[in-house]
């Protein structure tokens, strides 16, 4: 995104005369890749969303099955495996 958090930012400058001056000081950059690549580069992001959704939410499950229980993480480990691999195959968008 570059050096600012937001999208895009304008400036505004109101000039002597009272005329007023935008400036756009960052604008949102366009996404690089050719035709040829689109889908392929589309599927890549899909999957990649949907390995950080799944491995978050088993984090996530492991850790609170840990404070439960004393290895609980370890105890409810296939449960935590399916649930939160279907978390990630419903962003895959598959089931």
């Amino acid at each position: 995104m570059g050096q600012y958090a937001v999208a895009s930012v304008t400036k505004l400058e109101k000039r002597e005369d009272g005329t007023v001056v935008k400036t756009v000081l960052a604008a949102p950059r366009k996404r690089r890749v050719s035709k040829r690549y689109r889908t392929i580069d589309k599927a890549v992001r899909r999957l990649s969303r949907a390995n950080q959704v799944a491995s978050t939410e088993f984090l996530s499950r492991h850790e609170r099955a840990n404070g439960k229980k004393k290895n609980g993480g370890l105890r409810s480990v296939t449960k935590n495996l399916r649930k939160s691999t279907g978390k990630g195959f419903k962003k895959l968008r598959l089931l």
